[in-house]
């Protein structure tokens, strides 16, 4: 053993009197030292950064980039911060390439420099990958998304430390199987030919099959850059030909418009973006995902507001689907991530104070009347109901205004509450004809469910004691009046037999109470987390879907980051 390891320090120390020569060295001693520089601490602390002091602190203020390897792929990874949506200048890029290339030559004071540089840059694109470039709080009031805590100076540390740096910033990024389609959707984007077409659709008129129409043949060459329409056997013509048509239903349908051929208003302001306006959309969104909670659980709900529509998911598997109905521009849907808490048959709604402000005081004051036709009931904070003819607008923020179960009732037969500042929640609706819109940005912040019942079935998730079927008598008022029917029924056939036997028996007539709708709380005992969300693009299958941005976020968004 003993001759082994005298062998072995003769080879390392012939190794040391020749040139380095990674090819022929039998020994790497970078892998035993880093060669690390020690830093003045007054350097680090002059750049009054608290995150990066405490990096070099833990590493007792030696530079951390020693070894080659870990710049290497930092550069390459930041070289391609594109493809995540972010830009490399942000990260230093040309200062750190540049100072790469002549490391050989650099002193140890210039070398510390770059050794800060890089770490400032790396912990600035852990950040980004990890949570946005962009605060959502700082953006929007009626957005409620949990600050994502990063633990920066752990990852690099350990990241460099054991030469993981790799996995440790893919780990970084989100895991989404829609941000990785989001990317997809910018590679797919940049492989496009430029779009130079700066020549708009401007009809004012609705664009029908089988005419003639000057703006065809623009509308063709839109289809045909997008791919919705072949080259082969197309024809610029005026007339609105079939193949068109169907072109444009393709184009229709990926971007969540009723895929029915007319061309209107929102179809041209769709045909009219161009590729470059795509791709930043695309960028949004990839920042938004960042923004989103990392894990969404085993049991969630989806909401996405601008496609209108809600999924359940259940360990990986999408157990339902539907339409929603989500808030006006005026009154948008709030993004936010909270918990099922319970939900509620036939639910009484207790008028918000936006809409009693905006909506209900209004006519009120120049017709009382209103309260009837809506079916509000007027309690003062003792429960005692309002004639609404001696209501006065100067007494109107001491009540509270209700309706009462019914399918007409503004929250329709279901609510299902959650956790929330801003006291919104999903239910069903008294406009139920708003399903068959494809523009559906029509509540007042609340979303809307198109299949309520059968919603609450799948949370409640309880065959034996709350079955559809039941939950639907509970909250069928004509079931209701069958039972009140079939218990007088037997009331009188009762009586009637008494009389039978005793006809001098007097059998007082007590009427049963009249047929009305019950409110029901039922609790959710599983754990089912909701998520609505704000996306306007994805990727399936290699087809380009994008959505209206119906609270005008993106260009905005788009600017804020660039």
């Amino acid at each position: 053993m003993n001759k082994i390891f005298i062998l072995a320090f003769i080879l390392v120390l012939s190794s040391c009197n020749k040139k380095s020569d990674s090819k022929t060295s039998i020994f790497d001693l970078t892998l035993f030292s880093k060669n690390s520089i020690q830093i003045d601490s007054l350097t680090i602390i002059n750049y009054k950064d608290s995150t990066l002091v405490d990096f070099y602190r833990s590493n007792k203020f030696n530079t951390a980039w020693d070894l080659q390897s870990n710049r290497k792929y930092f550069l390459t990874e930041i070289a391609s911060a594109e493809n995540e949506g972010l830009k490399p200048e942000d990260y230093n890029y040309k200062k750190l390439i540049a100072f790469e290339k002549s490391r050989e030559k650099l002193s140890d004071s210039i070398i510390t420099k770059y050794d800060i540089l890089l770490t400032q840059s790396a912990q600035l694109y852990i950040n980004h990958i990890s949570k946005g470039k962009l605060n959502p709080k700082e953006l929007y009031s009626n957005w409620d998304l949990e600050e994502k805590k990063v633990p920066v100076n752990f990852i690099l540390s350990d990241a460099l430390n054991n030469q993981k740096l790799k996995p440790a910033l893919e780990k970084c990024k989100p895991k989404h199987l829609i941000y990785k389609k989001l990317k997809a959707s910018l590679k797919i984007l940049k492989q496009f030919p430029e779009d130079n077409s700066t020549e708009l659709i401007d009809s004012k008129e609705l664009i029908v099959p089988n005419v003639n129409n000057k703006y065809v043949p623009l509308i063709k060459k839109r289809l045909l850059y997008w791919g919705d329409l072949t080259k082969k056997d197309t024809h610029l013509t005026t007339l609105y030909d079939k193949k068109t048509q169907e072109a444009i239903k393709f184009f229709q349908e990926r971007h969540g418009l009723k895929p029915d051929a007319i061309i209107e208003k929102r179809t041209i302001n769709a045909l009219n973006i161009s590729k470059g306006q795509r791709i930043n959309q695309v960028i949004v969104n990839l920042e938004r995902w960042k923004w989103f909670v990392n894990d969404f659980g085993n049991n969630y709900l989806l909401v996405n507001i601008p496609d209108y529509t809600i999924v359940a998911v259940k360990n990986n598997d999408t157990l339902q689907s539907q339409n929603v109905v989500v808030g006006r521009k005026s009154r948008k849907t709030p993004v936010l991530e909270s918990k099922i808490s319970n939900i509620n048959l036939n639910p009484n709604w207790t008028v918000p104070p936006t809409i009693l402000r905006e909506d209900i005081y209004p006519k009120a004051m120049h017709d009382r009347g209103v309260f009837r036709r809506k079916g509000l009931h007027i309690f003062d904070w003792e429960n005692n109901e309002i004639d609404p003819y001696t209501w006065k607008r100067e007494d109107a923020n001491k009540y509270k205004y209700v309706q009462k179960p019914s399918r007409n009732n503004a929250l329709g037969l279901m609510k299902i509450n959650f956790p929330n500042r801003f006291s919104v929640y999903l239910h069903d609706t008294n406009h139920r004809n708003f399903f068959g819109l494809s523009f559906r940005s029509l509540s007042s912040g609340c979303v809307r469910l198109e299949k309520p019942l059968e919603m609450a079935a799948y949370i409640l998730n309880d065959t034996i004691n709350w079955p559809l079927k039941k939950i639907k008598d509970t909250t069928d008022i004509e079931n209701y009046r069958k039972l009140l029917k079939i218990k007088q029924q037997k009331i009188d056939s009762n009586n009637a037999k008494l009389l039978a036997n005793n006809p001098t028996l007097i059998i007082e007539n007590k009427p049963l109470p009249n047929s009305e709708l019950k409110t029901i709380v039922i609790k959710i005992k599983e754990d089912i987390q909701l998520h609505q969300l704000y996306w306007t693009a994805w990727e399936s299958k290699g087809i380009l879907n994008f959505r209206e941005d119906i609270y005008s976020l993106d260009a905005n968004l788009f600017e804020k980051l660039r």
